[in-house]
Formats: C-alpha cells, structure tokens, sequence
C-alpha cells in the first residue's frame, strides 16, 4: 500500500498517519504559523519535526513555551485544545512533519499552516 504524504505550498492543512509525513514549503521573509494537534480520541499522538530554523521561532507546546522548533512532541488524546503552535519567519525552510505514533495505537496529526506576508 503506497502512502500518501502530503506537502503543503506555504498556506493549506492536511493530517497524517502513522509511517507518514507532511512537507511544508515555508515563505522567506514572512510570518508564518504552523499548528499540530492530535485528532485521536484514544491514543496519544507523537510526532517529529524537522527541518525548522534554529532561531527566530517561537514555539508553543501545549502552553509551555519551548526551543527551537525541531524534535519530538507527544499530545494526548481527545483534546483538542491543546496544540503544538510555532510561529515567526521560518526564512523559506522546507519543514517536514514525521507522524511516529505506533501503528497500533494509531493517532491522526491535524497539521494546519498559514503564511502571511509581513
């Protein structure tokens, strides 16, 4: 079974699976926002990040200010308040969502993207 791993110009939204991932083509010189949140109502979600600036990001993590973007974030089930957020100028960077979750406890990563000109 082939898998489908959407990439996302700048602006868009998409959810992952387990074993997939998102690419986001980032703006150089803009504001932009991503925010992740777990779709599942059972299973916790755990996905990496990747490719993000070192520097010039601010990320929250489920209300907890963090630094820098890339590395691995778990969010539990059936909340939908809370999120991985991060926002700032990601300076034309490819970003690549990694959903990792385990296969049998699959949780959906709701990736939505939003680039603004400054």
């Amino acid at each position: 079974m082939a898998s489908q791993n959407p990439v996302i110009n700048q602006s868009g939204s998409a959810s992952i699976k387990s074993g997939q991932f998102c690419t986001w083509n980032t703006a150089n010189g803009t504001n932009s926002t991503i925010t992740i949140a777990n779709s599942s109502r059972s299973n916790v979600l755990k996905f990496a990040i990747s490719g993000a600036p070192g520097s010039g990001i601010s990320v929250d993590n489920a209300g907890q200010s963090t630094s820098p973007f890339d590395g691995i974030y778990s969010l539990k089930p059936n909340s939908p308040d809370i999120v991985v957020t991060a926002f700032g100028d990601f300076g034309g960077s490819t970003v690549t969502i990694t959903n990792i979750t385990n296969a049998q406890n699959d949780a959906e990563a709701a990736i939505q993207c939003q680039t603004s000109q400054s």
